[in-house]
């Protein structure tokens, strides 16, 4: 081994370890905004979870470093030419060797170094962290957890409950009615604070949760000082004059601890559940609003959606070239599976699956922060839709002009609105599948009652398929022979496989 090669190895294991512990740090370093206070994410998971976490995100920064300075932007010209001028001694080599070859690479590992350790908005890799603490899981429960409960309505609460948590206060500031008030009222507030001290407490007395009151970030201290002196400032309010100052500021007091209590009753409940149906047990009992319609497993939707889409297209294409050779021009068959195909099966999934993906990327977002309970969110599907009809517009545009027309003027407004007529299928695809995200369907449904449901599904959407097929290959030219009967033959099969695979098994919190 030379010595050239011996230290590049050191340098290049230097390197990877030093992403690998800015990663570490980085993932370690990042908050939750649970209201106005930030959080740990470590509490909103168990612990075997967020260490593959840790794990998973360190191991890929590391990666990332050692491709790129060892395959993509090697060290390894810079090290030769320091090490030969160590050699010789002849530093006026060294000043006359470092060129791009040898100075670009050096700046990328230092700059991907400071990315990594970089916390900004503006930080590409910051982002794709915080995609990694998002697809372990670790942030999401809380925040909705944490916003159940700052929304629960204590109308909810069930009356033995309440009547606990009134005998174990120090002095009587609850009434029986406070429940029922105005959220906007000191008494419903106080009432709220009440309820959730109390079911703090619970956890308080076991050993397993003592480190979530140990922690100097989640206040427990302050919580505790706080809700004492809440108590009396109550009693003293509910037994003094009507004061509109002092009113205004116990309420602005008593939302504070209100979210101070939220936080860490969020982090015990998400820590502290076996399960997810558990987590939303305990919050609907609290009287938190949760959505009933509760996806798992997206990616699995997402590669469910794909395979129907390239198994469409595969068999639509297939029959209808052999019900073309059969019946309508024996005289002229067409080739059975061939490139044609395969070029379809590129062209439609992302016109149809990356639509989907973002509708499901959508829903997260936006029912994230949303508060409000509704059975049914149409202008989410009609959202939906627009978003669907642009994506595969312009995915439509982009693929078919680029790779089949071969133009070589290409813009981008006209061919869109040229296209305009390819993108209602996806978007009413788009619009369909979030509608049946709030359509729970049950696991234990009979086999038959399934099968019968996915058929009249895919007749339906093929039927629909069929029709806007037809308008929208009217004009189509015909360079290949019958092309227009295949189109419409692949689309049936295409769409009426993606309309039955539409169907979504929920959780159903508290069950």
């Amino acid at each position: 081994m030379t010595i050239e090669l011996l230290i590049n190895l050191a340098v290049q294991f230097l390197g990877t370890g030093s992403a690998f512990f800015l990663a570490y740090q980085s993932f370690q370093k990042r908050r939750i905004q649970l209201g106005a206070e930030p959080t740990l994410p470590q509490y909103f998971i168990r612990r075997s979870t967020y260490w593959l976490g840790i794990a998973f995100y360190c191991t890929f920064m590391s990666a990332i470093y050692g491709l790129l300075t060892w395959r993509w932007l090697p060290l390894e010209p810079l090290l030769t030419l320091i090490v030969k001028s160590l050699r010789s001694g002849e530093w006026v080599n060294l000043l006359n060797g470092l060129d791009g070859n040898t100075l670009i690479p050096l700046i990328a590992a230092g700059l991907f170094l400071f990315f990594i350790a970089w916390e900004s908005k503006l930080n590409p890799l910051l982002i794709l962290r915080d995609s990694i603490h998002d697809a372990f899981a670790i942030p999401t429960k809380a925040v909705e957890v944490y916003h159940a409960l700052i929304t629960s309505r204590l109308s909810a609460v069930d009356d033995s409950l309440k009547a606990q948590i009134a005998n174990r206060l120090l002095a009587p500031s609850i009434d029986p009615g406070d429940f029922e008030k105005s959220s906007a009222t000191v008494e419903y507030k106080w009432a709220h604070n009440c309820l959730l001290f109390d079911q703090i407490q619970n956890y308080a007395n076991q050993s397993s949760f003592r480190r979530f009151f140990n922690e100097p970030s989640l206040k427990w201290g302050e919580i505790c000082i706080s809700y004492n002196a809440m108590s009396e400032k109550v009693t003293v309010w509910k037994e003094a004059e009507p004061h509109y100052t002092k009113t205004v500021k116990l309420i602005k007091e008593l939302d504070h601890l209100t979210g101070l209590l939220c936080r860490l009753l969020a982090s015990l409940v998400v820590f502290g559940s076996a399960s997810e149906n558990e987590i939303w047990s305990a919050v609907k009992r609290l009287g938190g609003n949760v959505h009933e319609a509760r996806l798992k497993h997206t990616y699995k939707y997402i590669l469910l959606f794909t395979a129907a889409t390239a198994i469409g297209v595969m068999l639509g294409r297939e029959i209808s070239v052999s019900l073309h050779n059969a019946f309508l021009f024996p005289e002229k068959p067409l080739a059975h599976f061939n490139y044609t195909t395969l070029r379809w099966i590129a062209y439609v999934i992302p016109m149809y699956v990356l639509p989907i993906a973002l509708v499901f990327l959508s829903r997260t977002l936006v029912f994230r922060h949303h508060r409000e309970q509704s059975d049914r969110y149409y202008g989410f599907y009609m959202s939906m839709m627009i978003i669907g009809f642009i994506v595969s517009t312009a995915v439509s545009a982009l693929i078919l002009e680029l790779t089949f027309y071969h133009r070589e003027h290409f813009n981008f407004l006209e061919s869109f609105i040229q296209h305009m007529r390819w993108g209602i299928l996806p978007a009413l695809i788009c619009g369909f599948v979030a509608y049946q995200m709030d359509t729970p369907m049950s696991g234990s449904e009979p086999l038959g009652k399934l099968m019968m449901a996915a058929a009249l599904r895919f007749l339906g959407w093929g039927s629909v398929a069929v029709i806007f097929m037809l308008y929208a290959t009217d004009d189509l030219a015909i360079e290949v022979s019958n092309l227009r009967f295949t189109l419409v033959g692949t689309a049936f099969f295409t769409i009426g496989l993606l309309g039955a695979s539409v169907r979504f098994k929920t959780v159903m919190p508290g069950n």
